[in-house]
């Protein structure tokens, strides 16, 4: 098989990726419209067919909507595309309450089933690597920022335990636009909890016991919900 030569980014690219950022931090807000193609020409200074291929780019991903006549508009969050490649932290920013709440209950869907299907799933290879991550837990409590990158990646080893490529592409799409709010709940609620549940559902998947593994993490979600709405009150 013949190899490509290598070539530098496109200018259309890096123009895409600049205005994925500006949209990201809300220079331009759900609903308004960017600058014309001129306007972005000489901001820039970068040839039209560059301006004109980013522009293309941020329409496929379903980030703007271009009307004809009217120009270009940055799209509402339900219509981005959520499983392109910067689709969600474009809209991290701007996303209201009812999004957060939908993609919680969204969570606890996919969480009750992945643990059950990852409990039934779950080789001894795979045993160790949840006990292996609880252990990483454990001894992270003095550092919180790890702690909670290890309670995260638990989650993300159950998902991948159940083999079913769509539920870990849909949970890791899921998972990875609440981090932000992920850490702050482990950051209020401390290590105590995080331990506790995932001690439990460690024990319940090593076994085999997948209806105690779904009370138990119905039980954590809950408990998770109930946090991270009292600090976004």
């Amino acid at each position: 098989m013949d190899i490509n030569q290598i070539t530098r980014k496109k200018v259309s690219d890096e123009v895409f990726d600049q205005l994925k950022d500006m949209i990201s931090h809300q220079v331009w807000k759900e609903g308004e419209k960017i600058p014309s193609q001129n306007e972005l020409q000489e901001m820039f200074h970068v040839s039209r067919v560059s301006i004109r291929e980013a522009l293309k780019k941020l329409e496929s991903y379903g980030i703007i909507s271009t009307q004809q006549g009217r120009g270009s508009y940055v799209a509402r969050f339900e219509d981005a595309d959520w499983f392109g490649s910067g689709a969600l932290k474009v809209y991290r920013n701007n996303v209201d309450a009812k999004t957060m709440r939908d993609f919680m209950e969204f969570r606890r869907i996919i969480e009750l089933e992945s643990v059950v299907l990852a409990t039934r799933r779950a080789t001894a290879d795979d045993i160790r690597a949840l006990e292996i991550n609880y252990r990483q837990m454990v001894e992270a409590r003095g550092d919180i920022q790890m702690f909670a990158d290890y309670d995260f990646r638990f989650h993300e080893l159950l998902a991948e335990i159940t083999r079913n490529r769509i539920l870990v592409k849909c949970f890791t799409m899921v998972l990875t636009f609440l981090k932000k709010d992920f850490d702050a709940v482990v950051k209020k609620v401390g290590t105590g909890k995080g331990t506790y549940y995932h001690q439990k559902i460690l024990d319940a998947v090593r076994e085999g016991q997948s209806e105690r593994a779904r009370l138990i993490m119905a039980e954590h979600l809950e408990a998770t919900s109930a946090i991270f709405f009292e600090m976004n009150q």
